[in-house]
């Protein structure tokens, strides 16, 4: 009885090794397609834009920086300045990559996808009235 007692053991054990040994090969290959993702991003050049116009010029999938013009006034304001940004960043960043942002900007990866939705939503706006 002891003798099933050490076999059962020992054979849950190496399980668990496997099913451990698969699972941290399945996070370091979910990191590396990350690092991956990233290499396909042309770091030779960054699109600079201080406005919604400007922004819609750049192309998609590069490397974008948004200038936020700040008045005094959002200066005094924190809270219209952080708004401002969360703004861009919803608009304009392609949240399958990393978003930087400092108190005068943003840096991301430019995606046009919620902006084509926006325009698309405003033209059924505009037509229904």
């Amino acid at each position: 009885m002891k003798l099933f007692g050490y076999i059962a053991t020992f054979t849950l054990s190496v399980i668990a090794a496997v099913v451990l040994s698969v699972v941290s090969v399945n996070a370091l290959a979910e990191q590396d397609s990350d690092k991956n993702q990233s290499a396909r991003v042309n770091q030779g050049t960054v699109c600079v834009a201080s406005s919604d116009e400007q922004a819609l010029d750049c192309p998609e999938g590069e490397l974008f920086m948004a200038r936020l013009a700040l008045s005094e006034a959002d200066v005094q304001n924190p809270l219209v300045r952080e708004s401002r940004l969360l703004n861009t960043m919803a608009l304009y960043c392609d949240t399958n990559y990393q978003i930087h942002q400092t108190q005068a900007g943003v840096l991301c990866v430019l995606t046009h996808e919620r902006i084509n939705v926006a325009a698309q939503e405003e033209a059924a706006d505009a037509s229904e009235e």
